[in-house]
C-alpha cells in the first residue's frame, strides 16, 4: 500500500485488509488476481528503489515480482467472457504497469488490451450501467480505475505513440470522492474536501483530459494525406493557440491548494497522510511537464532556442522535486525523459553556433545528472546516464577538433585581410599598442565566415541511433516523431 496507493489507490484500504484477514485470496479468484498482480507492481517498484530506504529487499527475493506476475497472469481467465467484475480489470491495469516497470512495452499492451475488452464488454465507461446494488466502497473502487486507466491509456499513446482507446466525452463516470476510506465507510454521502490528497489525485486526471485533446491536436497537424479528405480539418478548429492554452493549464494549477505545488517536501515515513500530498504535488509536475511537451510538440515553427526553453523548464521541474518522489514515479518518468532527450536531439541534428551547441549540452548533461540520482535503483536504465555522458563526451571530441582547425585556418586569412583591408574600425588603442580586431563585416564582403559561426554535426554523432536512451528508446514518441519530421523538411530544403 505505502509504495503504489499514493499515486494508484485502486483498493480500499480497510476492505482489502479486512479481505485479506479472511483469507478470501483463496477462494475468490478475481481477488487473488488482484492481489498478486498489486504484489509484482509493488515488489518491482521496490526493487528498482521506489521505496528509498523504507524498505530493504532480500536477495532471496530478487525475482518475487516475475513469481506475482506469473501468478496473477494465470488467474485470469483465457475465455474473458467469465472474467466478470471489478477485480479482473483491476489486475489488467496493474499488470500493465508492472509490465511498464519491467521495460516491457508488449506486455503492457497486451493487458490494456484485455482491461480494454472487459471493460467494453461490461460497459463500464458508464456508471449507469455497472450491476445494480453494488456498495459505496466498489463504488469508489471502480472510479478510481476507471479514471487510472483512462490516463494510463492517454499517458502510453503520447509517450509510446500508441492508439487512444478512451475518450473523455465518452466517459459517464463521476471523479472518485475525496475522502479518507475510512469516511467511506462511515457515511455513502461524503463529500468531497478539496484539502484531502485524492482531490490533487483527481487534478491529476484533469491534466489528462486536456493531454488527451492537446494529443488528437497534434495528429491532426500531420501531414495532410494525399489518399483521402481531411475530415478534421473540415469539421474541427484549433481556435486556441497552444501557448494560450498551456497558460489556462498554469491557471488552473495555480488556483489548486498550496500543498499540492510543494514537490520538494522531504519524505518523513510517519503513515500520516503527510507523504500522499508531496506525492500528488510530484505526479501532478510530472503530469503538467507532459503536457506542456505535448503542446509545444503540436507546432513546428519554434526554433532552437524556444525548444532549448522548453526542456530547460522541464528538467529544472524534475530537478526541484525531492528524490524520494522521483523514484516512486519510477520507470514512467524515464521514459519521459527521453522524450525531453529526443527533442533535444532533433536540435543537435540541425544548424547550430557556439552558443546554442553549449546551451543544448549543458541541458544534455543535466539531464545525465537527473538520470544518474534515478538508475540507482532502476535495473532497466544502469548505465544510461555514462552512457549519455560519453555520447557527449564523443561530441565535444569532434568540437574541439573543429575549433583547433578553424584557429589554425583562420590566421592567414586575418593577416591577409589586415594587410589588404582597410580596418580603421577594428583598431582598439591600449596604452602605447594598437591591436586590430577581426572587422565582420569585412569579412562577410569576402565571403569569409568567421570561425564556428554556423555549423551542423555529423550525422553520425546525432541521429537518432547514435543517442543511448534508457530502454531502447531508439523508437520516437509521438510528440518527438513529429518534430524529426519538420527538421527533415528543413535539412531538404536547404
Amino acid at each position: 500500500m505505502d509504495i503504489i496507493y499514493p499515486i494508484y489507490p485502486l483498493f480500499h484500504g480497510p476492505t482489502m485488509w479486512e479481505h485479506l484477514q479472511k483469507q478470501c485470496h483463496l477462494t475468490n479468484r478475481a481477488f487473488f488476481a488482484s492481489i498478486m498482480a498489486a504484489c509484482a507492481l509493488a515488489a518491482a517498484r521496490a526493487r528498482d528503489g521506489a521505496t528509498g530506504d523504507s524498505y530493504s529487499c532480500s536477495q532471496t527475493l530478487e525475482n518475487s515480482s516475475e513469481i506475482f506476475f506469473a501468478a496473477a497472469q494465470d488467474a485470469i481467465w483465457k475465455d474473458l467472457s467469465r472474467a466478470q467484475g471489478l477485480g479482473y480489470m483491476r489486475a489488467c491495469c496493474l499488470l500493465a504497469l508492472t509490465s511498464i516497470q519491467y521495460g516491457q512495452i508488449q506486455s503492457m499492451h497486451q493487458y490494456m488490451g484485455t482491461y480494454h475488452s472487459l471493460s467494453a464488454m461490461q460497459h463500464f465507461h458508464d456508471e449507469s450501467k455497472w450491476p445494480t446494488g453494488i456498495s459505496v466502497v466498489e463504488r469508489e473502487e471502480r472510479r478510481r480505475l476507471f479514471w487510472a486507466m483512462y490516463s494510463l491509456d492517454i499517458y502510453t499513446s503520447v509517450v509510446f505513440d500508441a492508439v487512444i482507446k478512451s475518450q473523455e466525452t465518452h466517459s459517464n463516470v463521476r471523479y472518485p470522492v475525496a475522502a479518507d476510506d475510512e469516511e467511506l465507510l462511515a457515511d455513502a454521502n461524503s463529500p468531497t474536501n478539496e484539502d484531502h490528497w485524492l482531490y490533487g489525485w483527481n487534478f491529476v486526471t484533469d491534466l489528462y483530459r486536456i493531454l488527451e485533446h492537446s494529443a488528437k491536436r497534434m495528429r491532426r497537424n500531420k501531414q495532410i494525406r494525399d489518399d483521402r479528405i481531411s475530415i478534421t480539418r473540415m469539421l474541427i478548429a484549433d481556435g486556441i493557440p497552444e501557448a494560450q492554452v498551456m497558460n489556462n493549464v498554469l491557471d488552473l494549477y495555480y488556483s489548486l491548494p498550496g500543498r499540492f505545488k510543494d514537490y520538494s517536501v522531504p519524505v518523513t515515513g510517519d503513515n500520516t497522510g503527510h507523504d500522499f500530498y508531496g506525492f500528488q504535488a510530484a505526479n501532478i509536475q510530472a503530469t503538467l511537464q507532459l503536457v506542456r511537451m505535448t503542446l509545444f510538440s503540436t507546432s513546428y515553427s519554434h526554433d532552437v532556442n524556444q525548444k532549448c526553453t522548453v526542456a530547460e523548464q522541464m528538467l529544472s521541474a524534475f530537478h526541484s522535486m525531492a528524490p524520494h518522489y522521483l523514484r516512486a514515479i519510477s520507470t514512467p518518468l524515464v521514459y519521459q525523459l527521453g522524450g525531453i532527450g529526443q527533442i533535444l536531439a532533433s536540435v543537435m541534428e540541425g544548424s547550430l553556433c557556439e552558443e546554442s551547441y553549449q546551451r543544448v549540452r549543458g541541458l544534455l548533461v543535466s539531464m545525465a545528472d537527473l538520470l544518474q540520482g534515478l538508475e540507482s535503483g532502476l535495473q532497466r536504465t544502469a548505465g544510461a546516464s555514462r552512457d549519455l555522458r560519453k555520447q557527449i563526451d564523443k561530441i565535444d571530441q569532434y568540437m574541439n577538433t573543429q575549433r583547433e582547425y578553424y584557429s589554425a585556418a583562420a590566421q592567414p586569412q586575418y593577416q591577409s585581410m589586415l594587410g589588404s583591408t582597410d580596418l580603421s574600425n577594428g583598431v582598439v588603442s591600449l596604452g602605447q599598442q594598437q591591436h586590430h580586431q577581426p572587422n565582420i563585416s569585412a569579412m562577410h564582403d569576402m565571403n569569409v565566415q568567421p570561425p564556428f559561426e554556423e555549423f551542423q554535426l555529423p550525422h553520425d554523432l546525432v541521429n537518432n541511433e547514435a543517442w543511448p536512451w534508457p530502454f531502447g528508446l531508439a523508437h520516437e514518441t509521438q510528440a518527438t516523431v513529429h518534430l524529426r519530421i519538420y527538421f527533415v523538411q528543413q535539412l531538404q530544403r536547404k
